[in-house]
C-alpha cells in the first residue's frame, strides 16, 4: 500500500525523436547550463492509438473547408492547395480596418472602460477634439473580440507624458505576455507594435495606463489593424528513430536514457527532488508528489542560501532528464500526454541547449500547465544576466472544455535549421523563425541557441 499524503502523477511517455543528427552523450563532461525552473512534477501518455480515424460526420455547414470537394481533373494535392487558399482568403480581414472602437474617445466612454480617475478630456487631441488623460496609476481599456487565432495584429497609437513616468499603450490576454508601447516624451509622438494572437484566443485587451506619478499624460488615436495571417510553416520529414522510451513493464526508469535532479533546485520551490518519487508502473512512468516531514540534510541555520535555510522538506517529487545520456539537433519530438491541472503542480515537458548558461542556452517549453494555463514558449538571453526574451503562447485550461484532462493528448516539436513549431494534437501552438533568434551580451552574445543540441 503507497503511504497517505500522496500526490500521483501518471507517465504514458512516448517520445518519437526523427532526426538528421544526435549524439549519445553518455561520457561527455559536464556543462554549465542553468535553467530558473524544471518541471515541478511531468505527466504524459502513450497508449493511444496514432491511426484514430478521423471524424467525419456529415453535419458540415456551406462554408466548412472539411466538406467534399469535386476534384476534377485535379489532383489531390492541387485540391488541398486550393482548399487551403479559400480558407485563408475567408478568414483575411481588410488590413485598414481599425478594430478598435471609438479609437480617439470622441463618442464618451463608449467602449471603453475608463477607470482609476482618468477621464475624456477635450484639450490635448491629436485626432478629433478628445483625449484620454490618465495620471496616478490609472487608465482605460477595451476588449476587442472576433480576432483570429494565431494572426498578428499592430498597434499603433499617439502619446505624451508631462512628467519623467511613460504612458504606456499596449496588449494582454490576448495567448501572450503582455506587451507595451512606452512613451516618455513630453511632445506628442506615434508608435505601434505587433503581436500575435494565441491559439484558440479570439480576444484581445487593449489599454492605456500610467503607473505612477500625479502629473498628466495623454493618449489618442488608437488602432487594431490586421497584419498577417497564421503562419502555415513547412515540415521538414523527419523518418529515422533515433530514440524513444515507452516505459514498458514495471520497476525503476531505464538509467541509461534518463538521470535526476536531486535536493532543493529553482524558484524557492517547496519540493525536494529524488530519484525514489519516478518509477514504471505497468508500462506507465509514475512520478510522486509525497508530503513529508523530515530534516533537509543541507541545513545550515547561517545560511543566506534558501536551499539550504529551510530545516525541513515539507514535499518531494521528481524531476529526469537526458542531460548525461542523450542530446540532438534538429528533429521531429513526440510526446503523448495526459497533464494534471491540480492546484499546487506544474507538470513540463522541455529542453535546454548544452551550451552556454540559462537563458541563453536556449530553452524550449514543449508543454507547461501553470497557474491553470497550458504554455508553449521558446526563450533566449538578452542583455541582462538571467533574463529572457520570451516568445510565449498561453492557452486557459477551462477554455479547452471540462473533459480535456481526462483525454490523451500529443505534443510536438518539430525543429529545422530554420524554424521550431510546437504543437498540441496537430494544431500550431507556437512557431519562431530561427533566423530572428539571437543571443544579447549577457552570455554568448550573438550566438543562437537553437541551433546547438538540446537535452530533454
Amino acid at each position: 500500500m503507497r503511504p497517505h499524503h500522496t500526490l500521483y502523477i501518471y507517465l504514458y511517455l512516448f517520445i518519437l525523436l526523427a532526426s538528421t543528427a544526435c549524439q549519445d552523450t553518455q561520457n561527455q563532461p559536464d556543462t554549465d547550463t542553468v535553467s530558473d525552473r524544471l518541471p515541478t512534477e511531468m505527466t504524459g501518455a502513450a497508449s493511444q492509438d496514432q491511426n484514430t480515424p478521423v471524424d467525419q460526420s456529415p453535419d458540415q455547414g456551406p462554408n466548412d473547408m472539411s466538406s467534399p470537394v469535386d476534384m476534377g481533373d485535379r489532383t489531390p494535392d492541387q485540391v488541398d492547395q486550393e482548399t487551403g487558399e479559400q480558407a485563408m482568403d475567408m478568414m483575411t480581414p481588410n488590413p485598414s480596418e481599425n478594430l478598435i472602437d471609438n479609437p480617439s474617445f470622441e463618442e464618451g466612454d463608449n467602449a471603453w472602460s475608463v477607470w482609476g480617475g482618468a477621464s475624456r478630456v477635450d484639450t490635448d487631441a491629436v485626432d478629433g477634439s478628445w483625449a484620454l488623460r490618465a495620471t496616478n496609476g490609472n487608465g482605460a481599456e477595451q476588449r476587442v473580440d472576433g480576432l483570429i487565432p494565431g494572426a498578428t495584429y499592430r498597434l499603433p497609437g499617439w502619446g505624451r507624458t508631462e512628467d519623467e513616468e511613460p504612458i504606456l499603450i499596449g496588449v494582454k490576454e490576448y495567448g501572450g505576455e503582455q506587451a507595451t508601447i512606452v512613451i516618455t516624451e513630453s511632445d506628442y509622438r506615434s508608435d505601434s507594435m505587433t503581436f500575435r494572437m494565441g491559439v484558440n484566443q479570439r480576444s484581445a485587451i487593449i489599454f492605456v495606463y500610467k503607473h505612477q506619478g500625479n502629473a498628466p499624460a495623454y493618449a489618442d488615436d488608437l488602432s487594431l489593424v490586421f497584419e498577417a495571417s497564421p503562419e502555415q510553416p513547412e515540415e521538414p520529414d523527419f523518418n529515422e528513430l533515433v530514440w524513444s522510451d515507452e516505459f514498458d513493464g514495471s520497476g525503476p526508469y531505464d538509467p541509461m536514457k534518463w538521470g535526476y535532479e536531486e535536493g532543493f533546485q529553482r524558484n524557492e520551490e517547496l519540493q525536494w527532488y529524488q530519484s525514489d518519487n519516478a518509477f514504471r508502473e505497468d508500462g506507465i512512468l509514475v512520478i510522486e508528489g509525497r508530503r513529508e516531514d523530515r530534516p533537509n540534510p543541507n541545513h545550515d541555520p547561517g545560511s543566506n542560501d534558501w536551499r539550504t535555510q529551510r530545516d525541513t522538506i515539507e514535499y518531494t517529487s521528481a524531476s529526469l532528464t537526458t542531460r548525461e545520456h542523450f542530446t540532438w539537433l534538429y528533429g521531429r519530438l513526440e510526446v503523448r500526454a495526459k497533464v494534471t491541472n491540480a492546484r499546487g503542480t506544474w507538470p513540463a515537458i522541455w529542453t535546454l541547449g548544452v551550451d552556454c548558461e540559462w537563458p541563453s542556452s536556449g530553452e524550449v517549453d514543449i508543454m507547461e500547465n501553470y497557474g491553470g494555463n497550458l504554455l508553449a514558449n521558446f526563450a533566449w538571453g538578452t542583455a541582462q544576466r538571467w533574463s529572457p526574451r520570451w516568445e510565449s503562447q498561453r492557452i486557459p485550461v477551462d477554455s479547452l472544455g471540462s473533459a480535456w484532462l481526462e483525454d490523451y493528448h500529443t505534443w510536438e516539436l518539430i525543429w529545422s535549421e530554420e524554424r521550431m513549431t510546437i504543437k498540441l494534437d496537430g494544431v500550431v501552438l507556437n512557431s519562431l523563425s530561427l533566423d530572428m533568434v539571437s543571443n544579447g551580451p549577457a552570455a554568448c552574445s550573438g550566438q543562437n541557441p537553437f541551433r546547438q543540441e538540446h537535452y530533454l
